[in-house]
């Protein structure tokens, strides 16, 4: 497998991704800002493309030097569950895209996980599954950039007036 193909393509459509996302959130700026919670959310659905993104990047640059891989795709992990769990707290609305979303975030922490515990264990990986590390987060970094679509997908649908109509 070309790791450096794959890390470059990644980081390449996860920015992509994010402008996209981004656009997405000035759009329905005020439903995505209204208040605290949403605000989380949208930020941790930036970081389904930026994290992805930043650690394509740092695979691409550092493929000779491990460790710097590792304290990159580790800390990216930590980040990610970190955001996850902060975000998902929040969510006030009971139906609609944005609860579904806060609901389904929790998918995200095992992935985040699996990154941190891959990059600071790598050899667990290589003796078990007999892969190498950096395909094996090329593979759980490719699951956060789907979820974070679907979720993107899932608050851009959603009718302008669901969002008001649920808080009222």
């Amino acid at each position: 497998m070309d790791t450096g193909t794959f890390y470059a393509t990644t980081s390449a459509v996860s920015f992509t991704l994010l402008g996209f996302w981004w656009v997405v959130v000035q759009f329905r700026h005020d439903e995505m800002t209204h208040d605290p919670g949403r605000r989380r959310l949208a930020f941790v659905v930036s970081l389904h493309f930026i994290l992805p993104g930043l650690m394509s990047l740092g695979a691409l640059l550092t493929q000779d030097a491990p460790l710097i891989w590792r304290l990159t795709f580790g800390t990216a992990g930590i980040a990610g569950m970190v955001a996850v769990l902060v975000a998902s707290r929040g969510i006030r609305d009971s139906t609609g895209a944005i609860a579904a979303v806060g609901r389904y975030e929790w998918l995200a922490l095992p992935l985040y996980l699996a990154l941190t515990v891959v990059a600071f264990r790598p050899e667990l990986v290589r003796d078990t599954l007999q892969l190498e590390p950096l395909q094996v987060e090329g593979v759980v970094m490719t699951l956060l950039v789907f979820l974070g679509i679907l979720f993107a997908w899932a608050l851009f649908t959603e009718p302008q007036d669901a969002g008001r109509r649920s808080e009222g």
